[in-house]
């Protein structure tokens, strides 16, 4: 690849964001590219501690092997009714060993971006009431960084994930990131309750913005923001895998191998392979 990129945005999708590990596979690791700063929102919080790691491979293998296992999106005897939160917390603590954690806390500027709403509105509530905003803004608007959600009251929170790397909250941090309710409790960071990042902007670049930045979506979207230093990237169709569907370990490999497909052409568009 000709370009260097000095920043690169890991985007929300849920298991959709299994599309990055694919692409990624074929455009760079992490020591290929060097990028400078990096950041990740929703399921994309876990393909940038992924990929910095090292643990795209392990992160695959174990989120079909936990696909495997699970039967149903429905779990009776549980408050929500599903299995979401605690397969995903499993794979991301058994993902991110003490080695990959290494990595993160001495690599590059990583920040994940969470969503705090009004701390007076109930959680859930407030979870739905912006989920009707994405949704709306979504259709109306088809471009991953929403207005709506912002204009009713979310704001954004970002967090230096190197540094929950060094002090041991990393694990909490990238299950904090991905909370789609109700599948997902609303949890707690900091002081705050916190939504999905992904409900505010779908690819939130990194603070400071600076440099050529790469952006890997992993929806398909009508309007894609024409920007000088961005270079937006979607899959070249809609990906097998659906952002909650914990119980199909077809449609991960499948979304991987898309990725696999779309960046093995977007190199050769590119001037050729690293």
């Amino acid at each position: 690849m000709q370009e260097r990129f000095e920043q690169i945005v890991f985007s929300g999708g849920g298991i959709r964001c299994f599309w990055h590990g694919g692409f990624m596979s074929e455009v760079g690791g992490f020591d290929d590219l060097r990028p400078s700063r990096i950041s990740g929102v929703s399921g994309g919080a876990l393909s940038a501690a992924a990929w910095i790691g090292g643990r795209e491979d392990d992160l695959l293998t174990l989120m079909k092997e936990a696909f495997e296992i699970n039967a149903s999106n429905f779990a009776l005897g549980r408050d929500n009714f599903t299995p979401h939160q605690e397969i995903y917390r499993a794979v991301v603590e058994t993902t991110l060993d003490s080695e990959a954690i290494a990595r993160i806390a001495d690599g590059p500027a990583y920040q994940v971006s969470l969503s705090v709403p009004p701390q007076g509105i109930p959680p859930r509530l407030s979870a739905v009431f912006y989920l009707v905003l994405y949704q709306l803004d979504q259709l109306l608007r088809s471009t991953p960084h929403l207005r709506l959600p912002m204009d009713g009251g979310l704001q954004r929170l970002r967090v230096d994930a190197r540094e929950a790397a060094r002090n041991g909250t990393l694990h909490d941090l990238i299950c904090a990131a991905a909370t789609i309710p109700p599948v997902f409790d609303v949890p707690q960071w900091g002081e705050c309750r916190v939504l999905d990042g992904g409900m505010l902007d779908k690819a939130p670049p990194p603070e400071p913005d600076e440099g050529q930045t790469l952006v890997l979506l992993t929806s398909r979207y009508r309007n894609l923001p024409d920007m000088e230093r961005r270079v937006y990237v979607q899959p070249s169709s809609e990906v097998a895998a659906d952002k909650i569907d914990f119980a199909d370990s077809s449609r991960v490999s499948r979304t991987w191998e898309q990725g696999v497909r779309d960046g093995t052409v977007w190199m050769a568009e590119q001037g050729g392979a690293r």
